[in-house]
């Protein structure tokens, strides 16, 4: 597995992958009607047109892309999506510290997420801790705002 910064041409993958963690890996924890609204909220045309408020990478498998992750430039990691047959894999993990290095290098101190209950576990691993439960406005989905000391 490498990983290198996210590149245009990498978006539409991206987009198509994230839909695909969505619908296999958070159906277990969120409605029918959260995962709907969920994967379609961003597609390949939002992340190339949000690729300069933020820092993105990829993990890949020879060519295919099999995980991503962004942060933005105010301390807070926004997205962590692994493919579903590479779960388990350490890849997130990998993905994580390469952004937690990048925001502490800008010299943050803390990191924020708001995490799903899929992902909750995750970051706990990783010494995030929740200071805030929240529901989604549209579709009352839990979400956790998580921060970690760096």
């Amino acid at each position: 597995m490498k990983i290198r910064l996210a590149k245009d041409k990498d978006y539409v993958a991206m987009a198509r992958l994230r839909r695909q963690t969505i619908r296999h890996v958070n159906a277990k924890d969120y409605s029918k009607a959260a995962i709907r609204r969920w994967a379609a909220e961003v597609g390949a045309k939002d992340l190339i047109e949000s690729a300069a408020a933020c820092k993105r990478w990829v993990a890949l498998d020879k060519d295919k892309i099999i995980g991503f992750c962004e942060h933005d430039f105010k301390g807070k990691l926004s997205r962590i999506y692994v493919h579903k047959d590479y779960l388990r894999k350490e890849i997130g993990s990998r993905l994580l510290a390469i952004a937690e290095a990048s925001l502490e290098k800008q010299g943050f101190k803390k990191i924020v997420v708001k995490s799903t209950v899929t992902a909750k576990a995750f970051y706990e691993k990783h010494g995030y801790k929740v200071i805030r439960k929240a529901l989604h406005k549209e579709d009352r989905a839990p979400i956790y705002k998580m921060l970690k000391k760096i």
